[in-house]
């Protein structure tokens, strides 16, 4: 058979759109816009070309593509954003590229001579790796400079200047970075990390009050941490990162999520026990709840999921036990026992998503069973090891679920303005529960369940034990109420009388004290080292400073001098960097990623 010819051309500068696949440019556009690229791109002309790119006729449209990538694609149209003509050109620069990696073997092809049958199969049933090739290996290089500026512009330039052009440079960066085809660190997404930054950045900007420049801090430095693991990798052999993609967790979500057209996106939970609402305002009148949960496949954990409203927007997103204001179901519903949960969004710190339209299937009859709740007690109870809080996305488990012995007495904390519940777990060991005063329904709720408790889930909040969610005993069944949502069930008239009258009194005594101010515990000396540091840290970055204060420089002499007392060889190195060193961005991004972790471990050490 005599060899063919062809007379494709092909042009060098194409090299950046070389191995673009269906994905990549879904993720650049989406589904339809790539449908009804792929029908203009038999219509595409090109009207002019240079050694860096060309200018191609679309439908009417002009569109530039060159050397820089798919990101820089520039279309005159009047679409704003990712138009048709951009993927199409995408399609026509990637087809113009120069052929790339080791060529395909063809469909149908028999065995090399004298190999032997049983290689034969299974190098058929086992998929070839084939490795990234050179250009894609410079998008990703190219991408992951790209996010290591933005991130030290941001806190060259002080996180208390950012403004709203920040936050959609960072949702624009995510889009390129997804196009670039990173692929997970652990359970967290690059792009999809990039996303939430944007978001904090987007409240910081607003001057939301839910976000703080301490919040915003460690996401950037989380960034930029996982800016170094990438390009190490890169550096490397071009795989994937160590940890990413490999391991049980990788494999339950990879056959979790087999089969479907966003496995990035969305999960499988073969079983859900729900395990309380925490309903939240803030000061600045958003409002929102936290929806948690017990995730029993693979190992087992606590996941949440979160949803809220700015102030001002969609009315009806009020507190309800009864209407829909989760996944399309109310609170009631999710709430009434273990069910599973199919193709249900997650977000890039391992949470579950708040969009999107999960099937729930119920499990079991109703209510639920006290030896499931027993054994998610026992696992939840028994601590978290510190290894388990420092990996990408991960954070200290703050909830637990108690099963509860006995109840004890109800009292008032008149400094705090808290209600307070003592409850015997069945380990024998106590629990004091604590919700604010001013929350008249949760208090109510807990007042009226307090003698039927069979256990409880206890979140740690802001050094407190507060109670999320009440299993109960009515009649055969056990029933999930949570104080910030479910109104009363039932009350005690002459109990609740007593009660109702000493929270009056408490409410008025408030409201004519000038100051109550909780005493605060001192914290431990590890706590105090990071407290120490971290605050420098955040004021350098609030304000983009570029060295430090005699005040900053005292406080963080002190805690490397603490730091070496306790052994903590890490901190005590990362305080002398910051003593020695300019706070250059890169030095206080990696010195708050330390710090982060450091607090982490110690959250859950004690």
């Amino acid at each position: 058979m005599t060899g063919t010819t062809t007379d494709r051309t092909t042009y060098p500068w194409a090299a950046a759109y070389a191995g673009l696949d269906d994905d990549a440019l879904k993720a650049l556009g989406n589904a339809g816009l790539l449908r009804r690229a792929r029908k203009d791109l038999g219509g595409v002309t090109e009207v002019s070309h240079d050694p860096k790119g060309a200018v191609l006729a679309v439908s009417g449209a002009t569109v530039r593509v060159d050397e820089r990538g798919p990101a820089a694609v520039a279309c005159d149209c009047p679409t704003a954003g990712v138009c048709q003509h951009v993927l199409t050109a995408c399609l026509w620069a990637a087809g113009v590229a120069s052929d790339v990696g080791p060529p395909d073997v063809a469909p149908g092809a028999g065995p090399a001579p004298g190999t032997a049958p049983a290689a034969t199969v299974v190098a058929q049933s086992v998929p070839a790796v084939r490795a990234p090739s050179e250009a894609v290996l410079r998008r990703r290089r190219e991408a992951l400079a790209e996010v290591r500026d933005v991130v030290g512009r941001l806190v060259s330039g002080g996180l208390s200047h950012l403004g709203p052009g920040d936050a959609e440079s960072l949702a624009a960066l995510a889009g390129r970075v997804r196009l670039a085809g990173f692929d997970r660190v652990g359970t967290v997404r690059f792009d999809g990390l990039l996303r939430s930054v944007g978001g904090l950045v987007a409240g910081l900007a607003g001057r939301d009050d839910a976000v703080t420049e301490h919040d915003l801090l460690d996401a950037l430095a989380e960034t930029w941490a996982m800016c170094e693991v990438l390009q190490r990798a890169l550096d490397g052999d071009g795989g994937p990162a160590r940890g990413q993609g490999t391991g049980p967790a990788a494999s339950a979500d990879a056959g979790a999520t087999a089969g479907k057209g966003s496995t990035d996106d969305e999960t499988d939970v073969a079983r859900w026990v729900p395990l309380g609402v925490r309903w939240w305002t803030s000061q600045s009148g958003s409002r929102g709840l936290a929806y948690l949960g017990w995730d029993a496949t693979a190992t087992g954990r606590v996941r949440q999921v979160v949803t809220g409203r700015p102030a001002g927007t969609d009315p009806r997103f009020q507190r309800s036990w009864t209407n829909p204001l989760l996944w399309g179901r109310s609170l009631s519903t999710l709430c009434e026992g273990a069910f599973s949960l199919a193709a249900v969004r997650t977000r890039p710190d391992g949470a579950l998503g708040a969009g999107g339209n999960p099937v729930l299937r119920r499990l079991d009859g109703d209510g639920f069973d006290l030896d499931e709740l027993r054994t998610i007690a026992e696992r939840t109870g028994a601590g978290v090891r510190p290894r388990d809080v420092v990996g990408f996305g991960r954070r200290p488990a703050g909830v637990r679920l108690v099963l509860v012995r006995d109840v004890g007495e109800v009292g008032i904390d008149e400094v705090r303005q808290e209600t307070t519940l003592s409850v015997v777990a069945s380990d024998g060991g106590p629990h004091l529960l604590r919700l604010p005063v001013a929350d008249e329904q949760a208090v109510q709720t807990l007042l009226s369940v307090r003698s039927r408790l069979v256990a409880v889930t206890i979140e740690r909040r802001e050094e407190r034990d507060e109670p999320v969610g009440l299993f109960v005993r009515d009649q055969s069944s056990i029933r999930l109420v949570s104080p910030t949502v479910t109104p009363v069930w039932s009350l005690e008239r002459s109990y609740w009388d007593f009660w109702r009258r000493r929270m009056r009194r408490l409410r008025a005594q408030a409201s004519a004290a000038r100051a109550v101010r909780a005493p605060a515990p001192p914290p431990s000396p590890v706590r105090r080292v990071s407290l120490l540091l971290g605050d420098v840290l955040v004021a350098a970055a609030a304000t983009g400073r570029p060295a430090l204060t005699a005040r900053q420089r005292s406080d963080v002499e002190q805690a490397r001098a603490l730091a070496r007392d306790l052994g903590l060889g890490t901190l005590e190195a990362t305080a002398g960097r910051l003593l020695r060193d300019r706070l250059t961005p890169e030095a206080v991004l990696h010195a708050a990623f330390v710090v982060g972790r450091a607090r982490a471990v110690a959250d859950v050490a004690g």
